[in-house]
């Protein structure tokens, strides 16, 4: 019978490395949809069109969202990686 070696406290430490990355991914996402749509409201409000076309600007913030989603979603990929692997390494003590 062969003895099971218990993960080192390594493992814990890089679980909440990587929950920590996944929280700042977050929490990048969330500043970058504030300046990204910041201007957005003004120009759909304005009685000027915009230079390029409204379904232009309508795209670009298209893209951009989609952009920002794809962002949290894997920020929350890593956040929810990083505990499992916290949760496994405190389990196996």
């Amino acid at each position: 019978m062969t003895a099971q070696r218990a993960p080192s406290r390594s493992a814990e430490r890089a679980g909440i490395l990587i929950f920590a990355v996944g929280i700042a991914l977050l929490a990048l996402v969330f500043v970058l949809a504030v300046l990204t749509f910041r201007e957005l409201p003004q120009i759909l409000a304005s009685d000027r069109p915009a230079p390029q076309g409204i379904l232009t600007v309508l795209g670009i913030a298209g893209v951009r969202a989609l952009f920002l989603l794809v962002m949290a979603y894997v920020g929350s990929l890593l956040a929810s990686k990083g505990l499992d692997l916290y949760s496994a390494a405190r389990a196996n003590r």
